[in-house]
């Protein structure tokens, strides 16, 4: 079986604002911003609102980015990081849509173990290109139950512009969909999942994602 990429198509049409240099840099970039981006300063809100909760997850990545800690512990604290703001369930069911109830039980299970290591290893592997961004908070936006945290970052040059779409899960703030520069990184998900599942059974697209989540694990030459 040929190898799909598996990411990104948006759901929430925010403004993209950026300097004149993004081109080159954008590939690397959506990734890497896509769950964690590193913090800047905010105003004053309560301690459980959305914004904070974001923004206290930014600020401890910042400090686990500037350990001296090897790469691979600096990703491990960050992975466990992004857990605990990225609610990964609820984005891999949205991402696959009415295909997620035609699956067994295992099948499920399976789908979002995957879709978990994939959303936190192949973007998180990546934060520590960045180092001493700017970072804004704009005021929340609500929508009925969801709040939408929108920030800005600036990286030398550039800025770009990261949403997180947030819901409130028994007294936490949880992510449901990310959307970095107009671009929902749950309906990019959906997209890639649509395309697969066209040509090939759910068992292959399974088969796809493992062998993403494997290259993950395997050992970066040097």
């Amino acid at each position: 079986m040929t190898e799909q990429p598996l990411p990104a198509s948006p759901r929430h049409a925010h403004r993209i604002r950026r300097s004149a240099t993004v081109g080159a840099t954008r590939a690397a970039v959506l990734p890497l911003l896509a769950v964690l981006l590193l913090p800047g300063s905010a105003a004053a809100l309560p301690n459980d609102s959305a914004t904070a909760t974001v923004r206290d997850a930014l600020s401890k990545a910042t400090a686990i980015s500037s350990t001296d800690q090897a790469r691979d512990a600096q990703l491990e604290g960050l992975r466990g990081l992004a857990r605990q703001l990225v609610d990964t369930h609820a984005m891999g069911q949205r991402a696959l849509g009415s295909a997620f109830n035609e699956r067994t039980t295992a099948q499920q299970e399976e789908f979002l173990r995957l879709f978990d290591e994939l959303i936190v290893r192949a973007y998180l592997q990546k934060l520590l290109l960045f180092r001493d961004p700017k970072f804004r908070f704009r005021p929340e936006d609500r929508h009925d139950d969801v709040v939408i945290v929108v920030t800005d970052v600036v990286t030398g040059k550039d800025s770009y512009e990261v949403a997180y779409e947030m819901r409130q899960e028994q007294e936490r703030w949880l992510a449901t969909d990310i959307v970095v520069e107009g671009i929902s990184l749950t309906s990019n998900y959906s997209d890639q999942f649509t395309s697969v599942l066209k040509t090939r059974s759910f068992d292959e697209l399974l088969d796809l994602m493992r062998r993403k989540v494997d290259n993950f694990r395997a050992p970066t030459a040097k």
